[in-house]
């Protein structure tokens, strides 16, 4: 297997809005170059929970990160420590909660925006701390980062579409258009990280209600999608519905880590 993996996560991506306006993501599915679930997301569905259920494969009552407002360290076994034990080498570019989560807790804009510390979990990172840090410059800056040295993961956190969600509502035409922006740029950085070795994972940590609300337990909230973009698994559209809980030792199994035991048994098709 190769065991370089990129994974975005798409803030706030409603299930419905990756199946109409993520035709890139849905055309390499149609063609059997990606694998695609429909995922049902864990409760609550709001995003520093599922940032942590992502990064452990734990559910919220077991990890203790129960709403936004929790501000603390991860006392759990998570991915970026797990990559670390592992001696892998790791990029983050995402929201100021994920340092929060996982190296250090408050944060502190004027210091803990850019990261460089190979001791800890997290060997380099970009932490922006407002809703509205264009999804664009990410993308952009994990370019440069990639350009420059080689990592065995790669997270990349766009924010746009939880913001215009929020603002406008998931039935908005402005929330649309973030997805379809995402979309673009997903077209224009895949197939180098594909030239480059990478499996590319891209999925969501909750959805976004017509109220421009998550946390609850309707579909619009809830209901996400994952895309699979490797040499390894089974390609196509799947009719078997995954959780969030999945996500764990998915990024596991692509990066050649061991699982924890407290991990769910990992349900995606993979090719003998």
């Amino acid at each position: 297997m190769h065991n370089k993996t990129v994974f975005v996560l798409l803030d706030g991506l409603q299930s419905e809005y990756a199946k109409e306006h993520l035709g890139y993501l849905e055309h390499l599915c149609e063609k059997q170059r990606a694998a695609k679930y429909e995922v049902l997301g864990e409760l609550p569905s709001a995003s520093r929970p599922m940032y942590e259920t992502i990064f452990t494969g734990l559910e919220a009552y077991e990890h203790g990160i129960v709403n936004n407002g929790i501000c603390r360290l991860s006392n759990q076994q998570h991915l970026f420590k797990m990559l670390h034990e592992a001696h892998k080498k790791s990029l983050t570019l995402a929201y100021y909660w994920i340092s929060e989560l996982y190296i250090s807790a408050p944060f502190d804009k004027a210091k803990d925006i850019y990261h460089n510390d190979s001791s800890s979990c997290i060997d380099q990172g970009f932490f922006y701390y407002e809703d509205v840090f264009p999804d664009n410059h990410l993308y952009s800056l994990s370019s440069s980062f990639m350009e420059k040295e080689n990592y065995d993961f790669v997270f990349i956190h766009p924010m746009s579409i939880d913001d215009a969600g929020h603002r406008f509502g998931s039935g908005s035409k402005e929330y649309a258009k973030t997805v379809m922006d995402n979309d673009k740029q997903l077209s224009t950085y895949i197939p180098k990280w594909i030239e480059a070795g990478y499996n590319v994972v891209v999925g969501a940590d909750h959805g976004m209600s017509q109220n421009g609300y998550h946390g609850g337990n309707s579909d619009e909230q809830r209901r996400t999608a994952l895309y699979i973009i490797s040499n390894d698994v089974v390609c196509g559209y799947h009719e078997k519905e995954l959780t969030t809980l999945q996500m764990a030792p998915l990024l596991c199994k692509l990066l050649g880590l061991k699982p924890t035991k407290r991990m769910k048994g990992l349900e995606v098709a993979f090719n003998e």
